[in-house]
C-alpha cells in the first residue's frame, strides 16, 4: 500500500462519511443544513454564556465543548461567521453548526448524555499524529542534502531555485525514491497538520492527510508583520519566500479554484492580505471572490495586466506590492477607481470575453464566451432537448475548470449525471461498462455539484442552497432547470399571480448573479405557440421581465416536424455583451447524447448588425 492510501486508511477507518468512493458525483444534501446567520450565531453564543471575539471570518472563543479541552488555554474554538462550521485548535475536532448547537442544548439541559457528548478522546488528533508519523518515517529532510543535490532535486521537479539556508525554515521533505516532495502545512497554532505533495512525473499537487485540519503552506520571516501575500502555486510561493519580503507568504491549497472554509482560521491573525493570484481573467475573478470571503476591508488585489511580468520574472517585488489596490470602498465609486480595471479589461480583451466552449465553436463566436455575473435564459418547445443541450453546455465549461452547481427539478440527479458522463465519454456507456470506473473517476474530479431538490420548491429554499454552495465551493455557474418548478409553492398568498411569482424568481437570480459575480442559466418553458411559427423572446412564459433582465437569450427552434427539410438549431436572440445574433445548427449524436459540433465542418455563423442594449425594445 502506498503512502497516500495508508494515510487515507488511517483517517477513514472510523469515518465512512469521508470515503470518496461512496459517491461517483458530489451531491449536496442542502436539506440537512440548518439556516445559519451571523446574528443567530452571536445570539446562540451569548445565550449560552460563551464569551467570544469577532474576527475577520470567524468568531473565536475558548473551547468548552469537551471536558478535556477546558483545562488548556490553547484550546480555541473557531466558528465560521457565515456557515457556522467550527474547529478546535487543540483536539482538531470540527463539525457543522447543527452539531455545535445540539451539543450546547445537551449541556444546558444537563441530561445524562451530556457528559458522553462532551467527553472527547482526541481520536482526530491521534489519527492525525499517526498519519504524520508515517510520513516522517518514510521521508527525509531536504535540508540534509548538499547544495548540488538540492539543486538537482529542484530542477527535477521544475521548481525555482531558492537559497539553501531557506530550507531550515521551510522544513521540506522528500521520499526515498525522490519522486515526491512534501511541503508542511501549518494551522492557526503554527503546528504541522499535513503536507502538500508534489509529484515529479505528473507535477500534480495533493494534500495529506486531509484539508479539514486547516493547514496552509506558509513562510513567516523573522521580522514578519501582520501582512500575508496569497499565491496560487508552490513555484510562486518559493519565489516570494526567497525575495526577502517582510510579509508572510501563503500558498492557497486549491490555487485559484476554491478557498476552503477549513483554512480561514489560519488566516485570522493577518490584518492585511494581498492576493497575487496571476494575470488572467480567472485569477482576477477568484481574487475578488476570495476577498469577499476573507473580508474586503483587509484585502488588497494585484490586478492583472500585460505590463505585469510573470511572478518569477519580477525584479522589484516591493514596488508591485505597494501598488496593490484596496478591495473595500463605500457605495459610491468614481472613474478614477475604475480606470485601472477598464485598462485591464482592454489589455486582456480575449480573457475578459470569458471561457469559450470547445464543443460549440459557433456559440463562442456569437457570445464571445461564458462570463461571470451574467444571466442566460434558455427556452424551447417541450421535448426539443433543452436539458440534454444545457447539460453538455455546462459540462464543456466544467471541463475547463468552471465550478458548476446544477439544480435539476425535472429529472433525477443520477440520470442527469449519467447523461453528462456519456457526453464526456462520447461513447455508449451500456456497451462499454468495462470503462465505467475509469470514466467515473475522471468525471468525479470535475467541479460539478448537484442540488438534491426534485419537484416543486420555494425560491427561498433554493436561494439559500445556491448562496451556501457559492460560498463553500466558489461556484461560478448555476443552472436551474427549470424555473416553473419554483412557482408551484410559495410562502406568499396563494392567490398571487403566476406572472408575478416568476418575475420575483427572475429578479432574485438577477440580483444574485450581479452581487456574487456568478453566471446563472435559467431554463424556462415557452407559452403555447402555433407549431408552424418560430419562437421569439415574446414566447417565453410569463411577463417580459425574463427577456429584459437576461444578458443572453437562447432559443432552441425545432423545424423537423413542420418542414420536409426542417432542422433543429439554437438561435441567439439577445446578446448584451457584443450585440451579435445568430444561429447554430444542432445535430444530435445519439450514441454520445451530444450536440457537439464536428470539428472538420464548423458551421458558419449567421449574424445580424450589432444591436445596443439601449436600442432594444421590450
Amino acid at each position: 500500500m502506498n503512502l497516500i492510501k495508508l494515510c487515507d486508511a488511517i483517517l477513514m477507518r472510523n469515518r465512512p462519511v469521508y470515503k470518496p468512493a461512496m459517491r461517483f458525483y458530489k451531491d449536496l444534501a442542502f436539506e440537512d443544513i440548518p439556516e445559519v446567520s451571523t446574528p443567530l450565531i452571536k445570539k446562540t453564543l451569548s445565550a449560552n454564556g460563551i464569551s467570544f471575539e469577532e474576527g475577520h471570518t470567524c468568531f473565536i472563543s475558548k473551547c468548552n465543548l469537551f471536558n478535556n479541552c477546558n483545562t488548556d488555554d490553547k484550546a480555541k474554538l473557531y466558528i465560521n461567521k457565515t456557515t457556522g462550521f467550527y474547529m478546535c485548535s487543540l483536539c482538531k475536532h470540527s463539525g457543522q453548526w447543527g452539531q455545535f448547537a445540539a451539543s450546547l442544548s445537551l449541556r444546558k439541559a444537563k441530561k445524562s448524555e451530556a457528559k458522553k457528548k462532551n467527553d472527547n478522546d482526541f481520536s482526530e488528533l491521534r489519527e492525525l499524529n499517526e498519519s504524520l508519523e508515517i510520513i516522517t518515517q518514510s521521508t527525509q529532510e531536504l535540508k540534509s542534502f548538499d547544495n548540488v543535490g538540492f539543486v538537482n532535486i529542484f530542477n527535477k521537479f521544475k521548481l525555482p531555485i531558492i537559497a539553501h539556508s531557506l530550507l531550515e525554515s521551510l522544513d521540506i521533505r522528500i521520499n526515498s525514491e525522490q519522486t515526491i516532495l512534501y511541503f508542511p502545512l501549518r494551522n492557526v497554532e503554527n503546528e504541522i497538520v499535513g503536507y502538500r505533495t508534489l509529484n515529479s512525473s505528473t507535477h500534480q499537487e495533493s494534500t495529506l492527510p486531509n484539508i479539514q485540519y486547516g493547514g496552509l503552506l506558509m513562510f513567516r520571516p523573522i521580522r514578519s508583520r501582520d501582512t500575508a501575500i496569497l499565491v496560487p502555486t508552490i513555484s510562486d510561493f518559493l519565489v516570494l519566500s526567497n525575495s526577502k519580503l517582510s510579509a508572510s507568504i501563503v500558498c492557497l491549497p486549491n490555487g485559484v479554484n476554491t478557498l476552503s472554509q477549513y483554512v480561514l482560521p489560519s488566516l485570522e491573525k493577518f490584518k492585511k492580505i494581498i492576493l497575487w493570484l496571476g494575470s488572467d481573467n480567472k485569477a482576477w475573478d477568484s481574487s475578488r471572490n476570495f476577498a469577499r470571503k476573507l473580508g474586503e476591508k483587509r484585502c488588497s488585489l494585484i490586478k492583472p495586466s500585460e505590463q505585469l511580468p510573470h511572478l518569477q520574472n519580477v525584479q522589484d517585488f516591493k514596488a508591485i506590492i505597494a501598488g496593490s489596490h484596496v478591495m473595500w470602498h463605500k457605495s459610491i465609486t468614481t472613474f478614477g477607481t475604475l480606470r485601472a480595471e477598464v485598462l485591464s479589461d482592454l489589455q486582456n480583451i480575449d480573457k475578459v470575453q470569458g471561457v469559450r466552449w470547445k464543443r460549440f465553436p459557433t456559440l463562442s463566436k456569437i457570445l464571445m464566451g461564458h462570463r461571470r455575473g451574467e444571466l442566460t435564459v434558455l427556452t424551447g418547445s417541450t421535448g426539443c432537448g433543452k436539458t440534454t443541450f444545457v447539460s453538455e453546455y455546462s459540462l464543456d465549461l466544467a471541463m475547463q475548470g468552471v465550478s458548476t452547481l446544477w439544480g435539476s427539478f425535472e429529472i433525477r440527479n443520477a440520470r442527469l449525471a449519467r447523461t453528462m458522463l456519456q457526453q464526456m465519454a462520447g461513447i455508449p456507456l451500456g456497451e462499454n461498462l468495462h470503462l465505467f470506473d475509469q470514466l467515473a473517476d475522471e468525471f468525479q474530479k470535475l467541479p460539478i455539484y448537484f442540488m438534491t431538490f426534485h419537484g416543486q420548491q420555494t425560491i427561498k429554499i433554493v436561494m439559500e442552497a445556491v448562496e451556501h454552495a457559492t460560498y463553500i465551493h466558489d461556484i461560478a455557474h448555476v443552472i436551474i432547470d427549470n424555473v416553473q418548478f419554483m412557482m408551484g409553492i410559495s410562502e406568499e398568498q396563494k392567490h398571487m399571480d403566476r406572472f408575478w411569482k416568476q418575475d420575483t424568481i427572475i429578479a432574485a437570480f438577477r440580483t444574485f448573479a450581479t452581487r456574487m459575480n456568478c453566471h446563472v442559466t435559467l431554463v424556462i418553458h415557452p407559452r403555447k405557440e402555433r407549431d408552424d411559427e418560430d419562437l421569439t423572446t415574446s414566447s417565453i412564459f410569463g411577463g417580459a421581465k425574463a427577456s429584459q433582465e437576461a444578458d443572453n437569450v437562447l432559443i432552441i427552434q425545432d423545424r423537423r416536424l413542420t418542414a420536409i427539410k426542417g432542422k433543429k438549431y439554437l438561435q441567439v436572440v439577445k446578446n448584451r455583451y457584443s450585440g451579435d445574433l445568430g444561429i447554430m445548427t444542432l445535430e444530435f449524436n445519439k450514441k454520445a447524447l451530444s450536440y457537439a459540433q464536428k470539428k472538420p465542418k464548423e458551421k458558419a455563423i449567421e449574424t445580424r448588425p450589432e444591436v445596443s442594449e439601449f436600442e432594444e425594445t421590450s
